[in-house]
């Protein structure tokens, strides 16, 4: 277990103030200071979570690409409920990330989407670090 960065926490806390609440802010909440002191039962369930949950918002943004007409008809909310779907993914996506640092793994930030996707045996990227940047 490693301890986080305080640049990785803050660009965290950035990205979760703007999915949240739609607004940049570094200000960081409690609990994402608190992800150092994880136990490896919480990190494990935490990290199985993530996962999950990004490969669920993946499938969504999927499907609202290329059939979000006959989802969400009109365009105006279709680009809107697509724009907060990938606000929560790169949230996501970071998070992951930094559950993985916590874990101990030393790997860039721009390698963790090919790591993982080498680890899971999956043909697509469970997350966008790589082509996400803040």
């Amino acid at each position: 277990m490693a301890e986080v960065p305080e640049q990785v926490l803050r660009k965290l806390a950035r990205y979760y103030n703007l999915y949240k609440h739609g607004k940049d802010s570094d200000e960081i909440p409690p609990w994402i200071r608190n992800i150092s002191k994880l136990s490896k039962t919480d990190l494990e369930h935490e990290t199985r979570d993530t996962i999950r949950n990004c490969r669920e918002l993946k499938r969504k943004i999927t499907d609202l690409q290329y059939e979000g007409e006959r989802i969400i008809p009109v365009k105006s909310q279709r680009e809107k409920v697509l724009n907060d779907l990938q606000r929560e993914w790169t949230y996501m996506s970071y998070y992951l990330y930094t559950l993985f640092l916590h874990s101990g793994l030393d790997i860039p930030e721009d390698e963790f989407d090919e790591f993982l996707r080498e680890e899971t045996g999956s043909r697509t990227y469970i997350t966008n670090l790589s082509s996400s940047r803040g």
